[in-house]
């Protein structure tokens, strides 16, 4: 079995590595995100890898490195405890079912997701499992089959008879098993761009005959706005939880 251990967080780095060793063994790989490896390299590991915004590229390179075997993905920004380990191990057993872990979401993060599956099948003819990229253990066969694909497909939905979910309840732990999206300045632009049809709709309130034409243009140009932003958000999700 091999561990790829993601480094994206120093936080309690090497008590974190211990239980991953204590646990599963020394045959460890370390891919770590370009702005800790200097600091990385002060704890005395060695990355076997680095990413920027590309990780599921570089897992994929990475394992193709070496002759496939069982696999354990984690997350470093996951907060890892005993109970979590013990739990995720016992659900291991034969090796022959992929573990997942399933964060606690509230009622308007499953409505958010909800719409997110319909653009991700609408896309890709399966859904998004939910489930938190940061622990996963991935048996031989299914190993074989994402890395003649792609490594990033550990995300869609697979049959229930070929998995086990592990529910967490804890609420620290939930949180950080969920990918965190940045800032990111391109979804200012609907809100400007509302801004820009809200501004011409005064303009023209203003100077113009209102009539039926006049309101249904400007109602279909805010839905447009609000459903290009709906699909861009959608965009970003994946991309955060499927690449990077």
């Amino acid at each position: 079995m091999k561990v790829v251990c993601v480094v994206d967080s120093i936080t309690d780095i090497k008590n974190k590595i211990n239980l991953l060793s204590n646990r599963f063994g020394s045959n460890i790989v370390y891919i770590v995100k370009g702005n800790l490896l200097e600091l990385f390299k002060t704890f005395g590991y060695t990355a076997n890898a680095v990413y920027q915004k590309n990780l599921a590229k570089v897992m994929h390179m990475l394992l193709l490195k070496s002759a496939v075997e069982s696999i354990v993905i984690y997350y470093t920004s996951l907060k890892l405890d005993n109970k979590l380990l013990n739990e995720f191990i016992h659900n291991i057993g034969k090796e022959n079912k992929a573990v997942n872990i399933m964060p606690n979401y509230n009622g308007f993060e499953k409505m958010c997701f909800s719409v997110y599956n319909t653009y991700v099948k609408s896309l890709f003819k399966a859904n998004d499992s939910l489930i938190s990229p940061k622990l996963q253990f991935i048996p031989i066969e299914y190993a074989t089959t994402l890395l003649s694909t792609h490594i990033g497909n550990r995300i869609f939905e697979i049959e229930p008879e070929l998995s086990k979910t592990i529910y967490i309840e804890d609420k620290e732990i939930s949180n950080s098993a969920k990918p965190k999206a940045k800032f990111d300045k391109f979804m200012l632009l609907p809100i400007i761009m509302a801004l820009a049809i809200t501004l011409s709709l005064i303009v023209c309130l203003a100077y113009f005959k209102v009539n039926f034409i006049f309101i249904a243009v400007f109602v279909c140009l805010y839905m447009l706005d609000f459903v290009i932003a709906i699909i861009y958000k959608c965009k970003t999700t994946f991309d955060l939880r499927f690449l990077k």
